[in-house]
């Protein structure tokens, strides 16, 4: 019954990791249909998936360690780095306009954090300035 038990926790594991990403892979499709739209936030989020902000937040947390707003940014600045790197956007205002920051210096600042170095360093590494 052990080994039996065991092939239940397996089976269990998995389930968890497959509504997880699903779970995850809703909320990325929504977030990268308002991508640009510096407006989205937790409420608009939790609508379009149909629970409360309340939930979305502990569900986010749960799953990502992240709030839904850290988890939003870290997405827009990873979707960014993205662009910058493959030259879908060449000036940095495009770039941030394109991942729903309104305010260019503000974006430069956040990006700075995540990845150590300004948006304009990485268009010059990558060849497009």
């Amino acid at each position: 019954t052990l080994s039996s038990s065991s092939a239940a926790s397996d089976v269990y594991k998995r389930q968890i990791t497959y509504s997880t990403r699903t779970w995850l892979s809703r909320l990325d499709l929504i977030i990268e249909r308002h991508i640009d739209n510096p407006a989205l936030n937790n409420e608009i989020i939790a609508a379009e998936i149909a629970i409360s902000e309340r939930h979305l937040f502990r569900r986010v947390k749960e799953l990502t360690g992240l709030s839904p707003q850290k988890y939003l940014r870290q997405y827009r600045l990873q979707r960014a780095m993205k662009y910058l790197a493959n030259g879908k956007y060449r000036k940095v205002k495009e770039t941030a306009c394109a991942v729903g920051y309104a305010n260019t210096s503000y974006f430069i600042r956040q990006f700075e954090i995540e990845f150590g170095r300004k948006p304009l360093r990485v268009l010059q590494e990558a060849g497009w300035r």
